[in-house]
């Protein structure tokens, strides 16, 4: 009885060995995440040639777009047209997201730029002026560190570039040596000026893809677009770890004087 009891013990614990061991070897199964990202020029939230600041009809759509972070363009700070409040601040509430705004220039006594809203925390946050070589409105770029689920650190940044094109050429080499620099993965949600086969879009792209799959979203003007301008680009590193799914202009959104884009990626973790 002791002896058959003693064996049945040693081979109990013989499996239990063998599958600790096992489970040990075993590599853990990797999971899919999406991350959903947009780029939007609100037009310091005022529909196409309307002076009427409506920020809710903004937060409406960024909310319709399930966004996790989103690049804004044209926004207002203290800004008496707009009804000096802080527009990234107040989009945040509306959303219930993080934000960091970027002053580009004084404007109207309060200030004028670009903005990050995002789901996740956001950490060293901070802006940059645009090389500006001929005259032209003074642009920047917003920039920010975002620890996403599944412990996946990226940059995410907004920026708007210049009217003219000698400022944009500079400032899309701004940009391929910021991506150098950081050496992370970068991606920069932008109202570019530019279409995808212009001389600055093709500088950008050494070092950058485009959020377009064969034809890129138009996005401008909001009834009847007829331009792609506004992208969400990611340089090299993302790309080795980001896959780009697909994106799309959210048509029929009137809110601003630009359509809302969105561009969607997935990550391993």
């Amino acid at each position: 009885m002791h002896y058959r009891f003693f064996n049945f013990l040693l081979c109990m614990l013989s499996i239990v060995m063998l599958s600790s061991m096992q489970t040990k070897s075993e590599k853990p199964k990797s999971s899919t995440k999406s991350l959903i990202t947009l780029t939007y020029n609100i037009h310091h939230g005022a529909p196409d040639k309307s002076d009427v600041v409506n920020l809710q009809d903004i937060a409406d759509v960024i909310k319709k777009s399930g966004a996790a972070l989103v690049a804004l363009q044209e926004i207002d700070v203290n800004v008496p047209r707009s009804g000096n409040t802080h527009q990234a601040e107040e989009l945040a509430k509306l959303l219930d997201m993080h934000f960091y705004f970027s002053k580009s220039i004084d404007y109207s006594g309060g200030e004028y730029g670009v903005a990050i809203l995002s789901k996740y925390p956001l950490s060293n946050t901070r802006n940059e002026l645009l090389p500006m070589p001929t005259s032209g409105e003074q642009r920047s770029i917003a920039l920010a560190t975002v620890n996403l689920p599944g412990d996946k650190s990226i940059e995410f940044a907004s920026t708007h570039l210049d009217l003219n094109a000698e400022n944009r050429m500079a400032q899309v080499i701004h940009l391929n040596e910021l991506s150098q620099k950081l050496n992370k993965p970068l991606f920069i949600g932008g109202d570019y000026n530019a279409q995808p086969h212009s001389a600055e879009m093709l500088t950008l792209k050494k070092e950058f893809t485009l959020s377009c799959m064969e034809e890129c979203p138009l996005t401008i003007p909001v009834k009847n677009p007829a331009r792609a301008i506004d992208f969400v680009a990611h340089n090299k590193l993302a790309t080795s770890q980001f896959k780009f799914q697909y994106a799309t202009a959210m048509e029929g959104e009137y809110a601003s004087d630009h359509l809302p884009l969105i561009a969607i990626y997935t990550y391993e973790f």
